[in-house]
């Protein structure tokens, strides 16, 4: 009689197969013959159908697994934290994101910068009278949960008169963050702070605020809002990502579950804009790239 148990171990090791060859560099390459760990994991996801043999590459499945552009070896920071959520939820422990390790910091940080701002040009060039505003002078942004701030540098990048905001509360992104902020040159245009939005007091300061709803508490999140309005000028957008739309079946259960570890959770688009609408944003709608829903409101022209 099959064992279901098995296949989910199976599934198990797959990942973290994934995730060590990802951090060796090794889904485009072949392991070396006495490395008898890579031969084997390599052999794994053979089996699984990511990798493709002879010669070994990432299968046209597993890129795309991720958004355009992210290379597959993001993977490794990426599944580590995955393992890390599980390991808590099997443990017992609080339902809290808080990564240690640099790589699975920076791999969110890529992701995230390339993903986030991809939608973000999306959605600003549907809103009116904002494409240009981040090209004028004085302009900023605030980048709520900036981890390894992979969002600020890409638009600072694209925009030469952008200036940045970042707001973390975990350490080890802070600093992640600051070390990414100045290998790319910025550091006087990009500010990373140890800060909860919950204690943001800045008025009147930035023209497009990103918030990540899947990554703050229902009850951070309530107290941050009204901060945050008070911190837009008038017309900014705040731009609110929430958690990929719900699926049903396993995959629904278990993404429940893991938002939940995040921190967040799922929140429906309903509750989500009631929450802009109670803190004083206005035009609230919903937009949905890529099966994720976004939230986009702006604060009123004139106070």
């Amino acid at each position: 009689m099959p064992n279901p148990l098995e296949d989910l171990q199976a599934n198990m090791w797959v990942l973290a197969a994934l995730g060590r060859l990802a951090r060796q560099g090794l889904l485009d390459s072949p392991a070396a013959a006495d490395d008898a760990l890579a031969v084997a994991a390599q052999r794994l996801l053979i089996a699984a159908g990511l990798l493709e043999p002879d010669p070994v590459r990432p299968s046209q499945s597993l890129l795309a697994s991720l958004p355009p552009d992210v290379p597959a070896a993001a993977h490794g920071g990426l599944v580590a934290s995955t393992l890390q959520l599980a390991g808590t939820l099997a443990g017992g422990d609080p339902a809290v994101w808080s990564p240690e390790d640099p790589e699975t910091i920076r791999s969110y940080g890529l992701v995230s910068g390339i993903a986030v701002n991809h939608v973000l040009r999306r959605v600003l060039a549907n809103v009116p009278g904002f494409p240009n505003r981040l090209d004028r002078p004085g302009a900023a942004f605030l980048d709520v949960g900036v981890g390894a701030a992979g969002i600020s540098i890409e638009l600072c990048r694209r925009h030469p008169s952008l200036k940045a905001v970042g707001l973390d509360i975990n350490p080890p992104s802070v600093r992640v963050g600051r070390d990414a902020v100045s290998a790319a040159g910025l550091t006087n245009r990009i500010e990373v702070r140890e800060q909860s939005v919950t204690e943001f007091e800045e008025v009147a300061a930035f023209d497009l605020i990103w918030v990540p709803q899947p990554f703050l508490p229902p009850p951070v999140l309530v107290a941050a809002l009204p901060r945050l309005h008070r911190s837009a000028r008038p017309g900014a957008v705040v731009v609110m990502g929430l958690a990929h739309t719900a699926e049903g079946g396993l995959l629904g259960a278990a993404g429940d579950v893991q938002y939940l570890m995040l921190g967040g959770g799922r929140m429906s688009p309903g509750t989500a804009g009631q929450l802009l609408e109670d803190a004083g944003f206005l035009d609230v709608r919903v937009m949905t790239f890529f099966g994720t829903p976004l939230m986009v409101a702006r604060r009123r022209e004139v106070d």
